[in-house]
């Protein structure tokens, strides 16, 4: 069977001459965000990468080929509401069937873990979800990031989730959580949930954490750095979410199609504040991931005499 990865000339390149990749996932361009704002705001996660000096690598899966870099044709075909959301558990599957797909954080981190890619750019985890006690409705999400050591930048899990339940789960299982220039856990829309955690004073500060990480400790999960969303692009959306849980419950929406119709639901009824709150938030991760993938890419020339 022919090798289902396929990493792009530009990531290879990349990593050939050791420069800086961040990768970015696809679920956002599959179900995150309606089009054409699910396409555009892809574009302009690469473009801030690149400006930073840094290349993009989105994942996705295209006629069961796993692409580390999409091209834009690649980004648009995946845009139309038709690619299913793929974790981890269903590359297998979809490399089967020779299916399309967007890959979710845990899938994302795994095949960037896989191909040397040190971080990964999203929006917001998955997590624990409201009534888990329940449901047993946890991502596998949270999953991977206690076993792949990759550096995913988000802001925090996703604001329709259970957050206090979720950041216990990572700390029950070893996973080290670092606010970006604040010493609070956000919540997605909202920069502010009463959760304290480490600060990390900028992107120097991560990159010098993470080789901590690894040389002092031999942590092997991944260290998530949670990055508030600007203050302008804040939103107060808990009355939209409750909404939203109430509808997601009466439709007996669940498993793998609840992320997707809560994120959907909620934008319906915040008129559209939460999308652009999100697509806020995820250009400004992209912006900070590039700066923490430089800040590793320099502290590595240091190390080896070529700075």
């Amino acid at each position: 069977m022919q090798n289902p990865l396929d990493i792009s000339n530009e990531v290879s390149s990349a990593m050939n001459r050791n420069h800086p990749v961040v990768a970015l996932e696809s679920s956002l361009i599959a179900h995150g965000l309606p089009s054409p704002l699910n396409v555009e705001t892809a574009l302009a996660m690469e473009e801030i990468i690149r400006e930073a000096d840094v290349t993009p690598a989105t994942i996705g899966m295209i006629d069961g080929r796993i692409k580390v870099g999409l091209t834009k044709e690649e980004i648009e075909k995946l845009s139309d509401g038709k690619a299913p959301k793929l974790t981890l558990r269903d590359i297998p599957y979809a490399v089967a069937k020779k299916t399309d797909g967007g890959f979710t954080v845990s899938a994302t981190a795994r095949i960037a873990m896989s191909s040397g890619i040190l971080v990964l750019a999203t929006g917001g985890i998955g997590g624990v979800h409201r009534g888990a006690c329940e449901t047993f409705d946890i991502s596998a999400d949270l999953w991977e990031l206690a076993r792949t050591p990759v550096i995913v930048v988000c802001s925090g899990a996703k604001a329709i989730l259970d957050i206090p339940a979720t950041v216990e789960w990572l700390e029950t299982h070893g996973v080290p959580v670092y606010g970006y220039e604040t010493d609070e856990f956000p919540a997605f829309y909202s920069r502010v949930t009463g959760i304290h955690i480490p600060k990390a004073d900028g992107a120097r500060d991560v990159a010098e954490i993470a080789k901590a990480a690894g040389a002092a400790s031999g942590v092997r999960t991944a260290t998530l750095i949670a990055v508030p969303v600007p203050k302008a692009d804040e939103v107060l959306a808990d009355i939209f979410i409750s909404k939203a849980i109430d509808e997601a419950q009466k439709n007996a929406i669940k498993g793998k199609d609840l992320t997707p119709y809560l994120l959907k639901k909620v934008g319906e009824l915040s008129k559209g504040k939460t999308t652009d709150c999100n697509i806020a938030l995820l250009k400004n991760n992209a912006r900070v991931a590039a700066d923490i993938a430089r800040c590793l890419f320099e502290e590595a020339q240091h190390r080896i005499g070529f700075v």
